[in-house]
């Protein structure tokens, strides 16, 4: 009998915590990147796994057949990892019926695990702790191995619904290669061979779905999208998942992970994005040379701040490239993006801001998500915000969303002197900024407004901009957190409250 030990102990190493990768992405995609989402899958994953190597114990001890049953094993969990997207289409859309297909790749496969370790530990006086280590770190190395390589590689190239069905496709070969060559029974070699086949198709599938399928072919996303609105894009990268939903009379709204992230709407007649909390910093920073936006989402901000008078350079930082690419689908943003004056700069803000501490900027602009998601609070901690803070110049304002937190705002007036709430926007700076909002130069400031060379606001939206500059639409900390009932609490970058204590 054929059966490399180490070989295969690799390879389940791999395919299994490979396919776990990819069940992070897909079940923290489902949960809106909730920060539990890594925890469910890895526990889900560590039932199984100890399940699975107590099967396989079993069956040491008691059958004669382990090179077959192996084979079986990589066989069956492979045909679950390949039909998963398939799979998830046909089952209740809840996150709860995703778990068996979580944990059935990671008992099956780890059947495995101790039939390599029973064939490839040599019995011989001296060999057996030598075998039996070489077998487990060959298993390790695949553990490791396999999260990379789809992490870096597969999921740079292709979509995750294709990535399972490669993943999968890889187990089969694995199987059938077995199956071939060892005098197994016939109905494993056709099994493995017909397997195959499908595990073939569902790349297909995956990769060549027509265009008119739902989510533009890619309908694992598409089932799993919380907007029933028709897609009319998806971007995926390995940073993330980006959906863009049709609507023609709000713009396009844009979901990362699955969560609200704006709209493509740049008429402030509109207003389905809040567009107004961008326009009126117009008011606050009166010609400002050098921007910092931190977030580009689909560029809308972008597209009205390039428009702001005196705007002479504009770093923006994304960390997922798939919004710039999103951003490219849509006049307006394209336009912004492809803006001369923009530096467009694919990263970590905080990594960007430590490497180039002589940067110094005029408004900085932070697209942030919502404050329950996993790692917000990198974003509205006191050390991130206080980052921020040096390289801010003297008449500067940082403004960001905090998505309905009120520890957000007692994070920004722990570091500024002056933070105040605009709507649901944070702006604060070193002075108060507030009494800019009152008076004819902040209706001149917004009317200044030219983004791509066209003005903003038209002669009859005086009343529009008397609107957005409404002081009644400011609050102090004691205002909001006598909405919240509760006193307001600092973020850190240790404490992580806005995602655990006072999360979803």
């Amino acid at each position: 009998m054929i059966f490399p030990a180490h070989i295969i102990s690799f390879l389940v190493g791999f395919l299994s915590l490979g396919a776990e990768t990819l069940w992070v992405r897909t079940y923290a995609f489902a949960n809106q990147s909730t920060p539990t989402s890594l925890a469910v899958v890895l526990a889900i994953y560590l039932l199984g796994i100890a399940r699975g190597a107590s099967v396989g114990g079993t069956y040491c001890r008691t059958s004669e057949r382990l090179v077959e049953i192996g084979t079986l094993a990589i066989l069956a969990a492979s045909v679950v990892i390949a039909l998963s997207p398939a799979l998830i289409v046909a089952l209740p859309h809840s996150s709860f019926s995703l778990l068996p297909l979580i944990y059935l790749p990671a008992f099956i496969y780890s059947i495995c695990f101790p039939i390599c370790h029973h064939l490839g530990t040599r019995l011989a006086k001296g060999n057996i702790g030598k075998s039996l280590s070489r077998v487990y770190a060959a298993n390790i190395l695949g553990s490791v191995t396999g999260p990379l390589a789809v992490n870096f590689l597969l999921l740079q190239y292709v979509s995750t619904q294709t990535a399972f069905a490669v993943l999968g496709s890889a187990g089969l070969i694995v199987a059938a290669s077995l199956a071939l060559l060892n005098p197994v029974r016939l109905v494993v070699i056709r099994s493995s061979v017909a397997a195959c086949l499908v595990g073939f198709a569902a790349i297909a599938a995956g990769a060549w779905a027509p265009l008119t399928w739902p989510g533009n072919g890619n309908w694992l996303i598409a089932k799993l999208a919380i907007v029933s609105d028709p897609i009319s894009h998806v971007v995926e990268t390995r940073q993330g998942i980006v959906v863009a939903h049709k609507d023609v009379v709000k713009g396009d709204s844009v979901f990362g992970g699955n969560v609200y992230d704006g709209r493509t709407n740049v008429d402030p007649r509109i207003n389905s994005n809040g567009i107004n909390r961008i326009i009126v910093l117009s008011a606050l920073t009166p010609r400002p040379k050098r921007v910092l936006v931190i977030g580009l989402s689909v560029g809308s901000w972008q597209h009205i701040i390039g428009g702001f008078q005196g705007v002479e350079h504009m770093d923006v930082i994304e960390i997922n490239p798939g919004y710039i690419d999103l951003a490219r689908n849509y006049d307006a943003q394209k336009t912004a993006v492809n803006d001369q004056r923009v530096r467009l700069i694919v990263g970590d803000g905080r990594k960007f801001l430590r490497q180039h501490p002589d940067l110094t900027y005029d408004l900085v602009v932070m697209n942030t998500t919502w404050h329950w998601r996993m790692y917000a609070s990198l974003l509205l901690s006191r050390e991130f915000l206080t980052l921020i803070k040096g390289h801010m110049a003297p008449d500067a304002v940082l403004t960001f969303n905090t998505t309905g937190s009120p520890d957000a705002l007692k994070t920004a007036t722990a570091v500024f002197p002056h933070a105040y709430l605009y709507d649901n926007f944070t702006i604060a700076g070193f002075t108060d900024w507030r009494s800019k909002l009152a008076g004819p130069e902040a209706v001149a400031n917004l009317r200044s407004i030219h983004p791509a060379g066209k003005p903003l606001f038209g002669p009859n939206d005086n009343d529009l901009i008397t609107d957005f500059t409404d002081r009644q639409r400011i609050q102090d900390l004691a205002a909001v957190e006598a909405t919240a009932g509760r006193p307001a609490e600092i973020i850190t970058d240790r404490n992580l409250i806005t995602e655990y204590r006072y999360g979803r």
